[in-house]
């Protein structure tokens, strides 16, 4: 990096994400005149600030048009008209503005001292027009065949360079001026079966990865286990709940004595990946999405898992699919019986990426039992009692307080269904395959496993049609909030004795 520009001395990370169908778009635009001449074009970018962290996220394109740049010349040249013209719609907008350009072929990203004049004087032109907004800048170049990005955001008086780049689909490297240690190492030996089957690469790719699993009960358990022996560099894990004698059947890890010491689920499974590679980072979240500490996380992971039965969780993992453009997989399971006979062993697989529709636009939420798990304590138990007193006048008491079925569900099927979760993930951060549905549905007691996909589209009113990428500048129209009686999240990370938490 150009002495002109220095980059802050921070702890502070910038996790840039990207996803379809906007990178697509923006990768044909910056790689126009390739492979020896330059192109660019100005962004919008969300943003979200964590404790550690800035995560950047790209929300849309204004690309250039006519003499917007000056096609004469292999290196890039704005406009002033160009630049007047964002500047201006910067102010009608709560988005972050930044300018992405390509290098040519087999170029590496590194920031010229031209790159330099042009940040230097657009940092400071857009604060004018934009202020209290970070200036994101990027640079594309494909290295040996590989796609390669370098970026530095300007915010609060500082230049920080991106330290990682996490896309839903396509293998993007990140190039770093001071890059980081490299991941802890694992055994080879201990995953030969999967890199014989996927590559060193595959493996190093997950050595490296951050994925988020929110609910770590049945399904939950499964997939942190797959994962933690596939060897996956970090795992968050969030769940409010506490083991009871009936988890046992189910939750991998769970033992008698986490039972009768109510220990939180999400230590059990912390243990649980411990036992089975300690060099793996786990976060144990005690705590419920969207809590602000729990979103913290979710943004800066690679991929998040959907593993609760709870309507709010679902509905938050979906906001969080689109407006922080977090790749996302939700799961569930559910037996169905009738005159003694099981007749139904269900399994459900959604894919919530960025350009899919959200849990609202394909019906998944129903509106009560939604606002039912909101409520506080008290309000739930004022309802219920509503409820039965209008059951013994002859009202209906469904419109105060309406009993949910509790799903029926046993540890093989939350086994195999959280497992198949876990590999769909892995293909997906591996780059070895991906999803091949939107809303996957079978039942493993029918001829054929009766398996269908149910490919819905967005509702061209809903948020998810129109935010994706805002992060944090779209909280207004955020699908679901904390309420706020819950208490904050704990977090559990640090091992102590399981047995008696």
């Amino acid at each position: 990096m150009n002495a002109s520009i220095g980059l802050a001395q921070s702890d502070r990370k910038v996790i840039l994400r990207f996803a379809e169908p906007t990178i697509g778009a923006l990768k044909n635009l910056v790689f126009r005149r390739y492979p020896n001449a330059e192109w660019a074009t100005f962004a919008r970018f969300g943003w979200r600030e964590t404790d550690d962290s800035l995560v950047i996220t790209l929300a849309a394109l204004d690309p250039p048009s006519g003499h917007d740049l000056n096609n004469e010349v292999d290196h890039v040249s704005f406009d002033e008209s160009y630049t007047l013209r964002i500047a201006l719609h910067a102010e009608q907008h709560d988005l972050a503005v930044g300018v992405v350009h390509s290098h040519p072929e087999d170029i590496l990203p590194r920031p010229s001292l031209i790159d330099d004049d042009m940040d230097g004087y657009f940092s400071q032109y857009f604060s004018d027009f934009a202020p209290d907004r970070p200036y994101v800048s990027l640079i594309f170049s494909l290295v040996e065949g590989q796609l390669t990005v370098s970026g530095r955001v300007y915010w609060r008086g500082d230049w920080i360079s991106v330290s990682r780049v996490a896309a839903e689909r396509a293998g993007i490297r990140c190039w770093a001026p001071n890059p980081k240690l490299s991941p802890p190492k694992l055994d080879r030996n201990r995953v030969s079966r999967l890199t014989s089957a996927f590559g060193i690469d595959a493996y190093k790719n997950l050595r490296s990865a951050w994925v988020s699993i929110v609910g770590a009960g049945g399904t939950g358990s499964a997939a942190i286990e797959v994962l933690a022996r596939a060897g996956i560099g970090r795992l968050t894990i969030v769940d409010p709940d506490v083991i009871t004698q009936s988890n046992l059947e189910r939750v991998h890890g769970s033992e008698e004595s986490h039972a009768a010491n109510c220990v939180p689920k999400v230590i059990v499974a912390r243990d649980m990946v411990h036992g089975i590679d300690s060099s793996i980072q786990v976060d144990a979240i005690q705590g419920r999405l969207p809590q602000s500490e729990v979103v913290d996380k979710l943004v800066n992971s690679t991929i998040a898992l959907g593993c609760t039965d709870q309507q709010h969780s679902r509905l938050a993992l979906s906001d969080i699919a689109f407006r922080y453009l977090v790749p996302s997989i939700d799961c569930g399971a559910l037996l169905e019986g009738a005159n003694g006979q099981v007749t139904g062993q269900i399994a459900q697989l959604v894919r919530f990426f960025a350009d899919d529709p959200c849990v609202l636009c394909r019906e998944m939420a129903d509106p009560q039992r939604l606002a039912q798990e909101l409520m506080s304590p008290e309000e739930r138990k004022a309802r219920i009692n509503a409820a039965q007193r209008a059951q013994v006048s002859g009202e209906n008491p469904d419109q105060y307080w309406r009993q949910e079925r509790q799903l029926n569900t046993v540890g093989y099927l939350t086994t195999a269904i959280g497992s198949i979760l876990a590999g769909y993930a892995i293909g997906l951060l591996t780059g070895r395959f991906e999803p091949p549905f939107k809303r996957l549905q079978m039942n493993l007691a029918a001829p054929l496993l009766d398996v269908t996909d149910n490919p819905q589209t967005k509702r061209v009113s809903c948020p998810c049609s129109a935010f994706a990428g805002w992060a944090d500048q779209a909280l207004a129209d955020a699908l679901i909030n904390a309420p706020n009686h819950w208490g904050p999240a704990i977090d559990h990370s640090s091992q102590g004795d399981s047995s008696k938490a």
